[in-house]
């Protein structure tokens, strides 16, 4: 898929980015409780973009890859910024 292929270092910065948030914010780091906060990240992120893409898939104006980069990343963000917010 080109959203893959063609924004490798944009994944690979998000996913650093997953992980620094992931040992920050965590209570106890083991390996498998790192890999679900990641995944658990990027699926929120991913499920949270498909809303903007299927509207405007809906009205006729498909977004490109970087515009659905961009939801994606702003779906990270709202996610990193509330578990930083709710840490004790």
């Amino acid at each position: 898929m080109k959203i893959f292929s063609n924004h490798t270092l944009w994944w690979i910065l998000l996913i650093v980015g997953t992980l620094i948030v992931s040992i920050i914010t965590s209570q106890k780091l083991t390996l498998i409780g790192l890999f679900m906060s990641v995944a658990g990240h990027l699926v929120f992120s991913v499920v949270a973009a498909t809303i903007p893409l299927f509207f405007y898939w809906l009205i006729g104006k498909p977004l490109n890859s970087e515009q659905m980069m961009s939801t994606i990343t702003v779906g990270w963000l709202v996610l990193a910024v509330a578990n930083l917010m709710v840490m004790p």
